[in-house]
């Protein structure tokens, strides 16, 4: 086993439990407040066509790291949808959307996929940060969530750095700082009494 193995294998762990943390905040606190919908539609589509890159250049991990974060996040859109934070056939045209897209361009243009991903899905935790710094009300945030994104985003990092890909690699560099400052202001967040409200 190669040290490309052994970081790619880490990151899809990662990728697998990073996103659950958030899941059963949502639901246990039956709250998404301060959980941005258009990071969550953003990343719907990115995650969908990062799953399709993942067949593309057949890793396994990539590609069930990342349908298991499909998942989560269409979990995450029906909370927003039942909450009524987000209108549900938003998520519905976004899923449709971007599987339609995979399937037509990667016959044509496969890694053009990927380049898609990294473009759609590179910029998806932006939203997200906006929030956290204009927002007090992160009660429906995951810290935990977010500094395992961290941990993700390094080991993808060092995957994609050591497979030279840089499609895996460098979106990672704005993932892990906004992960951490997400993971920074939800904690604070979390911490102020009598704050939260259950939306």
């Amino acid at each position: 086993m190669t040290a490309a193995d052994i970081s790619g294998f880490a990151a899809a762990g990662l990728g697998t439990v990073f996103i659950w943390p958030q899941v059963i905040r949502v639901y246990a606190r039956k709250s998404v407040e301060g959980v941005s919908g258009a990071a969550q539609l953003i990343s719907l589509a990115g995650t969908m066509m990062w799953l399709a890159y993942g067949f593309v250049i057949d890793s396994v991990p990539m590609v069930a790291a990342n349908a298991n974060i499909e998942i989560a996040l269409i979990a995450i859109a029906a909370m927003m949808v039942r909450k009524g934070a987000m209108s549900i056939w938003k998520p519905i045209v976004i899923v449709v959307a971007s599987v339609a897209y995979c399937i037509v361009v990667g016959k044509i243009a496969p890694t053009l996929v990927g380049l898609t991903g990294v473009i759609i899905g590179t910029p998806s935790i932006l939203p997200q940060v906006w929030r956290a710094i204009h927002s007090e009300r992160l009660y429906g945030v995951s810290a935990s969530t977010n500094l395992l994104l961290v941990s993700m985003g390094c080991a993808w990092g060092i995957h994609g750095y050591l497979i030279d890909d840089p499609v895996v690699a460098y979106p990672n560099l704005v993932l892990i700082p906004s992960a951490s400052y997400i993971a920074w202001r939800a904690w604070q967040s979390h911490r102020m009494p009598n704050l939260h409200s259950v939306l």
